[in-house]
């Protein structure tokens, strides 16, 4: 006797194995998203960063506060700054330092902490990124 198709074993194994790697590839993929954003808010830092040190160059100090960065003054420098609630500016030394700090949400390893050691914030925070005029 002839048997066509599968068994119900058969079937019931390779739906599970989909099943699994269905699984594994969802948990990987919402893992991207928070990471491109991350990704995206440091690259957004460097870029104000950039627009800070051409600040400098003009004006000898940098702005006193976040008002100041999105102000008529500064879209010379950097036409869009975006949110400024995503990030929290300090001007350091009466003008002539700043520190910027961001959350992140998935974190950027042991790169969140270094960049805050190197902007002199101690203790360093998981999940926050810094940027210094260093």
């Amino acid at each position: 006797m002839k048997k066509d198709g599968f068994s119900l074993i058969e079937l019931l194994v390779v739906i599970s194995i989909i099943a699994v790697l269905a699984a594994v590839l969802m948990m990987n993929l919402v893992g991207a998203r928070e990471r491109a954003r991350d990704s995206q808010k440091i690259q957004d830092l460097n870029n104000l960063k950039n627009a800070l040190r051409m600040y400098y160059n003009d004006n000898q100090k940098y702005p006193d506060n976040e008002a100041a960065i999105v102000g008529v003054g500064f879209t010379g420098y950097m036409s869009n700054v975006g949110d400024t609630s995503t990030f929290v500016y300090t001007q350091l030394n009466s003008g002539e330092g700043f520190n910027i700090t961001t959350n992140l949400e998935s974190g950027a390893g042991n790169e969140d902490t270094n960049s805050q050691t190197k902007c002199g914030i101690v203790p360093a925070v998981d999940k926050v990124y810094a940027i210094c005029a260093n």
